[in-house]
């Protein structure tokens, strides 16, 4: 059975496996099993599972009304199956199209026209070969017969009265014990017991007086028994009862409805048997006798039936019994408690009216009695003549209580399947989803909207698309919480341009493993969906979402607020998303083209930010495979021929920034390692010295090497990536000018943050570990030639202000230049003791230049 968080699934199984395009016009699919029908089982077995369960609800209360809920449902299911069974079907020969459920209901006379063209190769026909007739030609009647039924089935289940053999065994015996009395006469026995004197079944409305108190509660008992047989549509039970009660005269008071007929005015093979359902109950099933049966009389039936009903002094339930057998209103109402009693009132009536005016013939072989001493018994309701009619009524009734149920949502819901009225339902419950106009009790509803709506579409029913799109996205909303996986199920019912974009949007919120993001792919492919596509859009919108926060200002061109970050640095929430939004377009290779475009714009916005670090962990991210054979050669082959090209050279340059300045955090930590010496233990400190040179030779070899063959020295983020050729024109941005213009002063930029950025940290390098290595201090100076290379351009760069060096950082370069140039000049003299002294400490100069 479905447990709570199953029932999700239950359901996206029940659309997932049952396509409409395996339905037949009818709404089955090929195991006779309807979508319609199974979701009614689910709901069974889950009111089932709360009845039987106690550990479902927190309280009684609680439970009671989840378990109503389901059964609502389960009931609104079966309702909408069974009608549009019905309306699906091939239109009958006499065509009733024309005839709306909410329109007005055809008169006597009109059913008389529609049925007597199929008449005319009969002379005679019976009332049971009218109704058959009838009930081809007219397609609402049989719907309304169909509203009947369930009606019937679905009532609660009541204690039927126990079986009493012995008729009025009471009242009988207090008759005998009043005639044997010795000291009391007859007369005085009679005034003094106001007991009826005669045991029959007229006797108490005959003497006006009462049964034996037992007799009575029995009676009164087995009346109200009988009724809510008959509510249920099971007529038979009810007579079987009477006769199990030695009462038989009442069975045979209550079969008058049945319809005549005559096997020998009936042609072969012309309706053999039939539910008599179609009048008073599925119980009676009247199948094709040998003789003639029935009521010929039918309608003096019904106004005898109708004349019991309306005698005030019988019991209520035995007036709502003849009044729901001969099709009167009035009388039913009075025993009705429920929206349903109240709604099965109506339906029956209308029924009962419709039948007997199409079963009118004056032309017929056998001429029913007058009902004329008994038309005097009127109902004070007037005609009902279709659905919306008997809606209309209900709300006239004046009743709280149903008043508010008629407004509870599964009642609601149910009156527009019943009314044919479901496009404007679903149009009105979208209006209200978007206006946020519903209390908690409707909202429960969208997944029976949805379901009904996707249900119905795919049958051929004209719902609003726009409405159904509402609805549809907000079940969606709802599953990606808790149910992402059922997501793409529903995805494919949304109209195919938003497909893509749906489901890139659900993508977007997810913060699951990267196994449970390439499942959702995976299920997405399973029903078609544009994977490729999904994976590029689901990248880009969170891009779009985090640019416009946190990408800084491309004019300011290393504005005030860049800081460059440490590499051991925590990455922030936002980077850790947008770093994972790449996995999207890195989970199948053949969206890497695409993915290489995507990372290098990525990092770009890494680095304008000074996010080094968020930037590493990005090309740490990547597959193993991620760098194809085509790109590197193309970039061996030295030519920007192509966009692909030009990429990939900009990713191996931002990949080699983000490896020189690992290194250099290398570096920089064996830097701060450099032993101290204390003086004492100089062996020691000697071993720990020789150490270090060791090792901080090797990282600042590592470091300058990375610093000068994959930045200063390659023109990086210049020339060899292209963006002055004509190639550029058809990169991924081709017909974008402004994309591509935004690129290129991205790169730009990054060129005037981190080239004189690196050349300073080269310096560095170079001059700190002039004691380890002590050639370092000349090649420190040596960056002035390679700063004032024409041909790489870095003095422009250094020369160039912004908002962080207003005046460049050409100055303090030089003032680096001249520390070093002095840093030689003493270690010179030190070396060369009869040198003049110099006039001023070079760290004082270096200082000043800063």
């Amino acid at each position: 059975m479905a447990s709570v968080s199953d029932v999700a699934k239950a359901f996206a199984g029940v659309v997932e496996d049952h396509k409409m395009h395996r339905q037949t016009p009818g709404g089955i699919s090929k195991n006779n099993a309807s979508p319609a029908w199974l979701f009614a089982q689910l709901a069974k077995e889950r009111c089932a599972q709360l009845e039987t369960n106690d550990s479902f609800s927190p309280s009684p209360y609680g439970k009671k009304n989840e378990v109503q809920q389901w059964k609502a449902e389960g009931d609104t299911w079966d309702l909408l199956g069974r009608l549009y069974s019905l309306r699906l079907q091939p239109s009958p020969d006499i065509d009733s199209e024309d005839t709306e459920m909410d329109g007005g209901g055809d008169t006597g006379a009109e059913m008389e026209m529609d049925t007597g063209a199929a008449r005319e190769d009969s002379a005679v026909a019976t009332d049971f070969t009218r109704v058959q007739e009838l009930m081809g030609s007219d397609s609402l009647l049989s719907e309304y017969v169909e509203v009947r039924r369930w009606l019937e089935e679905k009532a609660p289940a009541f204690h039927p009265v126990e079986t009493r053999k012995g008729y009025l065994f009471y009242t009988r015996k207090s008759i005998r014990d009043r005639k044997t009395r010795a000291d009391v006469s007859s007369q005085q026995a009679e005034k003094a017991d106001n007991t009826v004197t005669e045991a029959d079944p007229d006797a108490t409305s005959r003497q006006r007086k009462e049964l034996a108190y037992e007799d009575a509660e029995y009676e009164s008992g087995l009346l109200r028994t009988l009724y809510e047989y008959v509510r249920r549509g099971r007529v038979g039970n009810a007579m079987d009862l009477c006769a199990e009660s030695d009462e038989p005269w009442r069975a045979a008071s209550m079969k008058g409805g049945l319809l005549w007929r005559d096997p020998s005015l009936e042609p072969e093979g012309d309706g053999d048997d039939m539910p008599v359902s179609a009048e008073n109950g599925k119980e009676m099933v009247d199948r094709k006798p040998t003789h003639t049966a029935g009521n010929i009389n039918r309608m003096l039936w019904k106004q005898t039936c109708a004349a019991l009903a309306h005698d005030e002094n019988n019991d209520v339930y035995e007036r709502a019994l003849y009044a729901a057998l001969g099709g009167r209103l009035d009388e039913v109402l009075l025993v009705c408690e429920t929206w349903e009693d109240y709604l099965w009132a109506y339906v029956n009536t209308m029924i009962e009216a419709k039948i007997d005016n199409g079963i009118v013939d004056t032309n017929a072989l056998y001429t029913p009695a007058q009902t004329t001493s008994l038309d005097h018994i009127q109902s004070k309701y007037p005609p009902i003549h279709d659905m919306a009619h008997v809606f209309d009524s209900l709300t006239e009734i004046d009743s709280t209580v149903l008043r508010a149920s008629a407004k509870q949502p599964f009642h609601l819901l149910q009156r527009s399947l019943i009314t044919n009225d479901f496009a404007n339902y679903t149009a009105d419950y979208a209006r209200r989803l978007r206006a946020d106009d519903m209390d908690e009790e409707e909202r429960d509803l969208l997944r029976v909207v949805v379901h009904a709506a996707l249900y119905l579409s795919e049958l051929g029913v004209d719902l609003p698309k726009d409405a159904v799109e509402t609805v549809l996205q907000a079940y969606i909303s709802i599953l990606s919480k808790d149910h992402k996986e059922l997501v793409a199920v529903y995805i494919t019912y949304l109209p195919a341009s938003i497909q893509t974009e749906s489901y890139a949007l659900f993508l977007c919120r997810i913060s699951e493993p990267v196994n449970t993001s390439l499942q959702l792919l995976r299920l997405a492919e399973r029903h078609s969906l544009d994977v490729d596509a999904i994976c590029k859009r689901t990248t880009q919108l969170i891009s779009d979402i985090r640019k416009v926060e946190d990408s800084p200002d491309i004019s300011d061109s290393a504005g005030a607020s860049f800081v460059l970050a440490e590499p051991v640095e925590a990455i922030t929430d936002e980077e850790n998303e947008l770093i994972r939004a790449i996995e999207w377009v890195t989970s199948s290779a053949q969206l890497y083209d695409h993915a290489l475009f995507e990372i290098c714009k990525l990092v770009r916005r890494f680095l304008l930010r000074g996010r080094t670090n968020a930037a590493t962990q990005l090309f740490n991210s990547l597959p193993d495979d991620f760098v194809q054979q085509d790109w590197i050669k193309e970039a061996e082959a030295d030519t920007v021929s192509s966009p692909m090209a030009s990429h990939f050279q900009e990713y191996i340059h931002l990949l080699s920034l983000c490896d020189a300045y690992a290194y250099y955090a290398t570096w920089s930590e064996t830097l701060c390692k450099r032993p101290i010496d204390s003086g004492a233990q100089g062996s020691r400190y000697q071993a720990l010295w020789l150490e270090w040179k060791e090792n901080i030779t090797v990282a600042t070899e590592r470091a300058s090497q990375m610093f000068r063959n994959r930045i200063l020295d390659v023109d990086w983020l210049g020339a060899p990536l292209g963006l002055d050729s004509t190639a550029a024109n058809d990169m991924d941005t081709s017909g974008d000018d402004a994309l591509l213009q935004e690129r290129a002063q991205e790169l730009e930029c990054l060129r005037e943050l981190y080239i004189p950025e690196t050349v300073f940290r080269l310096h560095s390098i170079l001059f700190e570990t002039r004691d380890a290595l002590p050639k370092n201090l000349k090649r420190s100076l040596d960056l002035a030639q390679l700063v004032a290379d024409e041909s790489l351009g870095i003095y422009r760069h250094l020369a160039k202000a912004s908002l962080l060096h207003p005046q460049g950082r050409l100055t303090a370069f030089m003032g680096l230049m001249r520390r070093s140039a002095f840093e030689i000049l003493r270690v010179q003299q030190e070396s060369q003791p009869d040198k003049p002294p110099m006039m001023m400490d070079p760290a004082i100069i270096s200082n000043s230049a800063f």
